[in-house]
Order: structure tokens, then C-alpha cells, then sequence
């Protein structure tokens, strides 16, 4: 029976989202049924000037994407916003600034999960209502388009498994098409907890140093015993955007490992089986680098190519060749000339290889694989099973502390007034 619309939800933290055809064949949205738990990426779209069934209006706090610059649509510049409302999160590309309360009018739509910077967590909820969308469609030139205003919804209990969202045939004015579907959530579900996601994996001997891909969670993975110890450090760290499988590479050394970033060089030592000490010896840094006869090299290489960039669209990079190795000492990095540049090898930061031709995999999110090729064997070790907490020193040194730094500070520092 077709349903002209559906009641607004009484529940304060209660969210009606629409979900279109192709974000459920992508497989971004599960084939979930009423009841179900599921979470969602999110994006508001304004209403048009024909109001739809879809429309909902909802308050939200507004904040600007910096550094994100503008987007034509419909002939007309956007900008980037992040929006949070009662249990939920959404972006919002809205056609003025704004910076604040605001009362948001038209529909929240699941989008494909990127994991670029400027994606608010996804929301997690319990399915309370789903409804087919049905909507008429007109002929344009080359092809058709949905017509505002004539949505139309019938109620189900769970998500088309064989539903054709892209009718094939030919379409006629007036003919309706299944678009997606409205689902209701129910907001009052606790998010379970973050599993650990590995990112880079790094091997000396029988221990395995596993590194989160944002957070700043080391693991500790001994492998000498029959069962495989996993001690987790949690680390003085930043937490990273997951804009890519990993955020940090490391390279394990005896009774260690070098932490690498974009940012900043860090050295974990292991002082016992339950502790280390961490300790920052650069703050610049790399999206590559290499161990190389004991010295850690970082590396800035890279050919031309396309890419989108956040604050101007799309764009062309040029290549880059400099390289720099840590001066342990000074606790600096240096450029290297040219001809002093050693031979470097490099591979992905979530592989590893041992000796004897072991390779450590990072597979999935959270678990490690063994592979053995010379037996033909594979070891499987669960990352979030059997995991003790470790304890962390930090040592680096202040900066106002630093010798070398007591002219600057000189220079900066205004002298306690004399007492007469």
C-alpha cells in the first residue's frame, strides 16, 4: 500500500536519512532489515523550491572546512561545512560562510565513506522504519530526471536484495522510478568499541611492531613463544586523519623501532617487556623513509601527477627528489647531496620481511598474517585478542631546556624588572 508520507519521529534523537540505489548496490549501505544496527555517512542537501516528502528540517551547529576551498554546482560556489546535531554528524556544502547555530532544511543523504579529512564520524543507529522511493522522471536531452515533489513511499521491512534502482528501458514523462530508500534511526544505540586498525608493520627478529592508522596506539607482538604477546603502548602521539591505510610507517630496529610521519621522527625503545621509552628527534618529516645502514633516511620523491587537492580542486604536482637523513645528535634532519644517496628499497608500510623469506601482512583491520613460504604455512594472530597495556615514558627534551637553543631564548625573554 503506498504511504503519502511518512510521521516525523518522536524520539529527540530519532534521524530520517535517505539512501540512494547506487549507495546500496556500491555497498556503502548494508542490506540491513528493520532492527537492524547500522552506521552512515552523511551530507545535507538544501530543499529546492518544490518541497519533497524527503524534507526534513533539523538545528545543527555549523562549522566551516578550513582550508577547503569552494566547489561550483549549478553554476553557483559552495563551501565545505561540518554540521552536528543531537547524536549525529553530517557535511554540508552550504552557498555562503556561516559559523554557528543553524536550522537546517531539506534531506540528510548516506554517502561513499572516503575517510578524507573533513568526514565527521559516522552515525550509528537502529533501523525503526524503512520506505521504498519511488519518483517520477521526464525526458531531457540525452537522457531523463527525477521530478521534484513527486516522491512517493512504500513502507518495507528490509532492504531490496533484487531491486533494478536503473531501469533499463527506455523512460516516458511520468513513468516512476525506485530511487533509494527513507530510513528512520533510532539514535539511542551506544557505538561499540573502536577496534584496533592496523596500518604499518614493521619486524626485528621475533618481535613485530604493529602501528594503528590514526591513532596513536603502538602494538608490541613477541613471536618467540608458542602463543604470540601482544603488549599495546598508548603513545604522546597526534591522532591522524585516516585519509590513507596509514598515517605513520616504522622501521624496526634492535630494541626498538623509528616512528616516521609527515610531521615528525620518534624512537621507541623497549626497556622491559612491558614498558618502553619515546623519545621525538625531528619535528619535519616525510611520506617515505628507509633504514639504510643504521641511519634513517626520509624521503620526498615523487613523478608528476593529477590530484585532488582540498583547497584548489583538481591540480597538477611536481616531482620532487630531496632526501635527508637523521642526524641522531643533533637531533635534526640534513639534506643529503645527490651523490652521497645510498640505494633504498621500499614497500608498502603494511608488509614486512623477515629473514628466511617470512613476510608479515597487516590483513583486514585487525589482523597479522605469517607467511612462511619456504614451509607453506600462514599464522594468523588476532590484534585485538590476549592484549596487555604497556607502560610509556616520553623523553624528549624541552626546547627551553636545550643548550643550543639559549640564544633564541635570550633573544625572546624579557629580564625580571630590578628591585630598587
Amino acid at each position: 500500500m503506498s504511504k503519502p508520507g511518512v510521521e516525523p519521529a518522536e524520539r529527540p534523537k530519532a534521524l530520517r536519512i535517505f539512501v540512494a540505489g547506487w549507495v546500496i548496490q556500491d555497498g556503502s549501505f548494508p542490506r540491513a532489515s528493520v532492527g537492524d544496527v547500522v552506521d552512515v555517512a552523511l551530507e545535507h542537501h538544501s530543499a529546492g523550491p518544490v518541497r519533497s516528502v524527503l524534507d526534513d528540517k533539523r538545528r545543527a551547529t555549523a562549522r566551516p572546512a578550513f582550508g577547503a576551498g569552494p566547489r561550483g554546482r549549478d553554476g553557483e560556489l559552495r563551501w565545505l561545512h561540518l554540521v552536528y546535531g543531537d547524536g549525529w554528524s553530517g557535511q554540508w556544502w552550504a552557498d555562503y560562510p556561516t559559523n554557528g547555530s543553524v536550522m537546517l532544511d531539506g534531506r540528510l543523504s548516506a554517502v561513499l565513506d572516503d575517510r578524507a579529512i573533513d568526514r565527521p564520524a559516522r552515525v550509528h543507529g537502529r533501523i525503526e522504519r524503512m520506505h521504498l522511493v519511488h519518483k517520477q522522471v521526464e525526458n531531457i536531452d540525452g537522457g531523463w530526471h527525477g521530478v521534484d515533489g513527486t516522491e512517493r513511499l512504500d513502507e518495507i521491512d528490509a532492504v531490496p536484495t533484487e531491486n533494478p534502482w536503473w531501469d533499463p528501458e527506455p523512460t516516458e514523462d511520468g513513468h516512476t522510478l525506485t530511487t533509494g530508500i527513507l530510513v528512520d534511526l533510532d539514535l539511542d544505540v551506544l557505538s561499540p568499541p573502536t577496534p584496533f586498525v592496523a596500518g604499518a608493520v614493521s619486524v626485528d627478529g621475533s618481535d613485530v611492531w604493529v602501528m594503528h592508522a590514526s591513532d596513536p596506539v603502538l602494538l608490541r607482538v613477541q613471536t618467540a613463544g608458542a602463543v604470540s604477546a601482544i603488549t599495546r603502548f598508548l603513545l604522546p602521539l597526534t591522532i591522524e586523519p585516516t585519509d590513507n591505510r596509514w598515517t605513520r610507517r616504522l622501521h624496526a630496529v634492535p630494541g626498538g623501532c623509528w616512528i616516521t610521519s609527515e610531521h615528525d621522527v620518534h624512537r621507541c625503545t623497549v626497556v622491559d617487556e612491558n614498558s618502553v621509552i619515546i623519545d621525538r628527534y625531528a619535528t619535519t618529516g616525510s611520506s617515505a623513509s628507509a633504514v639504510v645502514g643504521g641511519s634513517l633516511y626520509l624521503i620526498d620523491a615523487s613523478g608528476s601527477h593529477m590530484t585532488d587537492d582540498r583547497r584548489h580542486g583538481v591540480i597538477r604536482t611536481w616531482p620532487s627528489t630531496k632526501v635527508r637523513v637523521l642526524d641522531e645528535h643533533r637531533r635534526r634532519t640534513v639534506d643529503v647531496a645527490e651523490q652521497d644517496r645510498p640505494d633504498m628499497t621500499f614497500s608498502r608500510a603494511d608488509r614486512a620481511y623477515g629473514p628466511h623469506g617470512i613476510e608479515w601482512q597487516v590483513h583486514g583491520t585487525d589482523e597479522l598474517l605469517k607467511l612462511d613460504f619456504e614451509a607453506g604455512t600462514t599464522t594468523r594472530i588476532d590484534l585485538n585478542r590476549g592484549v596487555v597495556d604497556g607502560q610509556v615514558r616520553n623523553i624528549t627534551p624541552s626546547a627551553w631546556d636545550d643548550p643550543a637553543n639559549a640564544a633564541l631564548i635570550a633573544s625572546i625573554t624579557v629580564p625580571p624588572p630590578k628591585r630598587a
